[in-house]
């Protein structure tokens, strides 16, 4: 149960840390407008980050013991390694296109979730004392 909720959760924070970079990207004189402009800042930016980054270990480390479905580990995986060089990319002028990979990074990591809860339900459904 706890990987379920794990993945639920990991798939809010993951598409919220892809959405806040697209949405920055396209709109930033907007949200100031509007009164948000504090999600520009580079805190809230770590925080998603690293809370995307959390629930992904997590859920990805208590839903690999259950199912053992390396497909998923492997888009955690994937989604962990583009986010964090979107992140640093970004954080240090590392590159350009960063926007492109952080999104392309939590919509890997969203995925990765949505499967692992599908793989976890099939698994459960199949009455394996495992799962």
């Amino acid at each position: 149960m706890k990987s379920l909720v794990l993945d639920r959760v990991g798939s809010i924070a993951s598409a919220s840390c892809a959405l806040h970079c697209l949405v920055l990207s396209l709109a930033p004189a907007l949200l100031t407008f509007l009164g948000a402009g504090f999600l520009a800042n580079e805190a809230v930016e770590w925080g998603l980050f690293a809370s995307a980054v959390l629930f992904a270990v997590l859920a990805a480390t208590l839903g690999y013991r259950q199912h053992r479905d390396r497909r998923v580990l492997f888009g955690f995986g994937l989604g962990l390694v583009a986010l964090t060089a979107a992140r640093l990319g970004e954080a240090l002028s590392l590159f350009e296109g960063t926007l492109v990979v952080a999104v392309l990074g939590g919509t890997i990591l969203v995925s990765s979730h949505l499967m692992s809860v599908r793989v976890l339900r099939a698994c459960r459904a199949d009455c394996d004392p495992d799962c």
